[in-house]
């Protein structure tokens, strides 16, 4: 019983290797046949990797499908829900619709973004600092990030922080 339990996992093991280098190779195609391609441009965020870009544009598709930013984000599922009754209404937690698989990438390339990326880690702070938790900074950030990510590939341009994160005036 047991030594087949560890022939399964090794098999198992050895499908997840396969299928890591067959998405790799299909970025890489996707790399070799256009010099400045979008995957590339999008590999230059501090924080993402192709393990965030191959989920989001396995689900997502091309982004170019997307009239702005603001509808990508919704279709990830990146908003609040909202309860009214009456005249109170109250915002709850994140949206159970989006593609969840899209989702948790772009929240770990956060999580990673925050740690490898100077601005978003000061991004984070200012957050916390203002009174919102760690996790609803994260979510914040992951919105800023999506936003990056869209017109990354909209655009065709190289990730470029002097362009995305504009110094506050005091």
């Amino acid at each position: 019983m047991i030594t087949y339990n560890i022939r399964t996992l090794e098999l198992l093991c050895q499908e997840k290797d396969d299928l890591e280098i067959a998405i790799q190779n299909i970025l890489d195609i996707d790399i070799d046949n256009k010099p400045n391609s979008p995957i590339d441009n999008l590999k230059t965020i501090p924080g993402v990797s192709d393990k965030t870009i191959a989920p989001i544009l396995g689900e997502c598709r091309k982004l170019n499908r997307f009239k702005s930013a603001k509808a990508f984000i919704g279709y990830l599922g990146l908003y609040p829900t909202l309860y009214q009754s009456g005249n109170s209404s109250v915002t709850g937690r994140l949206a159970i619709r989006g593609i969840p698989i899209a989702k948790h990438a772009l929240y770990m390339a956060v999580v990673s973004s925050v740690r490898h990326n100077i601005e978003m880690l000061k991004l984070f702070r200012n957050k916390v600092s203002r009174g919102k938790s760690k996790k609803e900074a994260l979510i914040i950030i992951s919105k800023k990030l999506a936003t990056i990510i869209y017109s990354i590939f909209k655009y065709n341009t190289p990730y470029n922080p002097n362009r995305v994160f504009i110094p506050y005036r005091k």
